[in-house]
């Protein structure tokens, strides 16, 4: 447990990397704006937070997933943000790790849910990755307007 919580990926200086909060955000959250195209098409590792601020720039509705991790102060830190794609196939690789270093430190184990990733395929779809048992973490493409589980990411 450190940078606000659980490390799941250290980029190849080993000095930076990606953080995850130790629980869900939210387990019933739409992506937001269904029917608007907001520019964040990053799916590679360092792109989640320029993807949600892009999120945030054209979607002013609140409560949607980057809404929350955006304006998400946790364990002193406030720069938290919606992961990309690939950060979040990078989490669900190191789940199992990350959920005994959350549960050890009063958090949470990742739902059997899909989980919103910050990376938009159209108006009205995004990439969601599914953590439920058996699935594999495949990659879906979901309708903006469902609702599904949430984890806020960081750099460090």
């Amino acid at each position: 447990f450190r940078y606000g919580g659980v490390i799941f990926y250290i980029d190849e200086t080993g000095e930076h990397g990606l953080v995850c909060a130790v629980t869900d955000q939210s387990t019933n959250v739409t992506w937001g704006c269904s029917g608007t195209t907001t520019g964040a098409t990053g799916t590679e590792i360092g792109t989640g937070a320029s993807n949600t601020t892009a999120i945030e720039a054209e979607c002013t509705d609140p409560g949607t997933a980057a809404d929350i991790c955006a304006n998400l102060t946790l364990n002193s830190y406030d720069d938290w943000f919606l992961p990309s794609e690939e950060e979040l196939e990078q989490i669900y690789q190191n789940r199992v790790a990350i959920d005994a270093s959350a549960t050890a430190n009063s958090g949470t184990v990742f739902a059997n849910d899909n989980y919103w990733s910050s990376s938009e395929v159209s108006g009205t779809v995004s990439i969601s990755i599914n953590f439920a048992d058996g699935e594999n973490g495949a990659h879906e493409n979901t309708d903006k307007a469902s609702s599904i589980s949430l984890r806020a990411v960081r750099i460090f």
